[in-house]
């Protein structure tokens, strides 16, 4: 996936926020974003993911803009700071939600699930619960539902 963002500018009502963010992120590169407390990184993540509408700029992916798509539409994937996990379900549905709400038939969701334990080598821990894992665990449960 190549990822363009153009004279992205965000502003909240504080007055903080970005602008003039331009990036362009090539297939199989790796990036960081790097900065002090505040700086906006995570006000440039949310927008590319589509969790925050900027004030105005454009985010291309694969040279098509997704500025008006929202975040399912997105061919992106987040990890929040805070993991996310809903504590009333199981691993395994935890999982499994994002494709379900993508309506992706039960067959392919069950496979999918089944494939993201083993990579994430979280196989027999379907059945648990969050509180049941530990903070490592519950990364890796967080980073293969991004997936």
């Amino acid at each position: 996936m190549q990822l363009s963002v153009r004279e992205l500018a965000k502003r909240y009502k504080t007055g903080d926020g970005v602008s003039g963010i331009n990036i362009d992120i090539e297939k199989g590169e790796l990036v960081t974003l790097l900065g002090p407390s505040g700086c906006g990184k995570t006000t440039v993540l949310r927008s590319i993911g589509g969790f925050l509408e900027p004030d105005s700029g454009d985010i291309l992916i694969e040279g098509k803009s997704v500025i008006q798509l929202p975040p399912e539409k997105r061919p992106t994937s987040m990890v929040f700071q805070s993991y996310n996990l809903w504590s009333h379900m199981s691993v395994y549905d935890n999982l499994a939600f994002g494709l379900k709400i993508r309506k992706m038939p039960k067959a392919e969701i069950r496979t999918a699930v089944e494939d993201a334990l083993k990579l994430f080598r979280l196989s027999g821990f379907g059945k648990k619960y969050p509180a049941e894992l530990s903070g490592g665990q519950q990364q890796r449960v967080a980073l293969a539902r991004s997936l």
